[in-house]
């Protein structure tokens, strides 16, 4: 037997096949958290307008410090000076200003300076576009936004923004033994915590999950919901039934659409994923396992998004740390391990939690995941292993 196709493999192949369409619209800046402009955005003005104080003061003329200090004692406000505070605009016969610090009002009016020598044109005025200018770039295309960005957007006169529009994607539960969250368990069934799994992952990556009822076991009510599915989303995801079993309908399904690139590949839990294209859109069939649905959604569909996104996958915080139980694994798979981290006096510490015996929602419990190398089969106590976060560094 030919050897199993890799991760990189399928998407690569994947990638190649597919070509994207992107669809964007424009929303309100202040809406636009997280999401990613389709085009480099540009300040529309410049702050300040003309000038503005660069601190509380009073806004003075310079030409009359040319000789030194003058007398002030006879100043008026709004003739010989005004009040010019952080930010603020002044009259344009004034083109500096002194510190409100060193500046005294006495009873009988007038200005009296203190620890002032001399005072220069420009002194503590920032000029025309110091704030920001017009023409400036402030967030180029395809990176997401964040809130501060959102921030230089409002202050350069931005108030939409055309970003691209959340990948729609479908998730498709199928198993006639699966029942709804909050119906009553019974003998043979199973509580369909995929889609809960699924929804959320697909949140956080940045695309707009469309969760589908549960589908039973019947070709052609898995083949009714694909069509549906397909024409309301950019992605489908079926999730169950691909492997070999008797019920086990969506991957041939699949193939026998004659759009199926891959099924069966080197990545464990999941080895059964099925992989097309149908109308130049990605189906992906998830094996039922929530482990399986957890490792295909981290490494298939998540680069499916970030494609549609036009954003780089997210590096993800990881840490070294000193494996104390061995771990015994296929050589000729990538295999997810759901690990166990600690902190000690002498750095972190890891082992994996079961994988096959243990509980799944104890694995799914994890703080970390580490995948195994292609062509390595074990790992020994004392190993120092990468492992991959998934939470903060402050949970352990």
């Amino acid at each position: 037997m030919s050897p199993l196709p890799t991760r990189a493999h399928v998407l690569e192949t994947l990638f190649q096949h597919w070509a994207p369409i992107a669809r964007s619209e424009t929303i309100p800046t202040i809406q636009a958290l997280g999401r990613v402009p389709v085009q480099d955005l540009y300040a529309q003005v410049s702050i300040p307008v003309v000038r503005a104080a660069a601190m509380d003061g009073v806004a003075v003329a310079s030409s009359r410090f040319c000789a030194g200090i003058p007398d002030m004692s006879h100043w008026k406000v709004g003739e010989d000076f005004c009040r010019a505070d952080t930010g603020d605009d002044f009259d344009d016969r004034f083109d500096a200003v002194i510190p409100i610090e060193q500046v005294e009002f006495p009873p009988e009016g007038g200005l009296r300076l203190h620890d002032i020598s001399s005072v220069q044109p420009g002194d503590r005025v920032r000029p025309c576009g110091s704030t920001i200018r017009e023409g400036q770039l402030l967030v180029p295309k395809h990176r997401q936004l964040r809130p501060f960005d959102l921030a230089s957007l409002a202050m350069g006169g931005i108030d939409q923004v055309e970003v691209f529009a959340k990948p729609k994607v479908a998730f498709l539960p199928t198993g006639s033994e699966l029942i709804p969250l909050g119906a009553a368990v019974k003998r043979g069934c199973n509580i369909d915590s995929n889609s809960i799994l699924a929804y959320n992952l697909l949140r956080e990556m940045g695309a707009e999950p469309l969760c589908y009822p549960i589908v039973p076991d019947r070709p052609e009510n898995v083949a009714a919901a694909l069509d549906r599915a397909l024409e309301e989303a950019d992605v489908v995801l079926l999730n169950g039934g691909s492997s070999k079993g008797e019920e086990d309908f969506n991957a041939r399904l699949l193939e026998e659409r004659g759009s199926a690139l891959f099924h069966w590949v080197a990545a464990a839990p999941g080895k059964p994923m099925c992989v097309a294209l149908i109308g130049n859109k990605p189906v992906i069939n998830l094996p039922g396992p929530p482990l399986a649905v957890l490792y295909g959604m981290d490494w298939c569909i998540r680069a499916i998004v970030h494609r549609l996104l036009h954003t780089p996958l997210p590096r993800r915080q990881t840490v070294p740390a000193t494996l104390t139980e061995p771990i015994q694994a296929p050589s000729d798979m990538e295999i997810l391990c759901m690990m166990e981290l600690w902190h000690t006096p002498s750095g972190y510490q890891t082992k994996q939690k079961p994988w096959r015996g243990g509980s799944v929602a104890d694995a799914l419990g994890a703080g970390a995941i580490f995948i195994t190398e292609l062509g390595r089969g074990s790992y020994q106590p004392g190993e120092t292993l990468e492992v991959t976060l998934l939470r903060g560094l402050e949970d352990f």
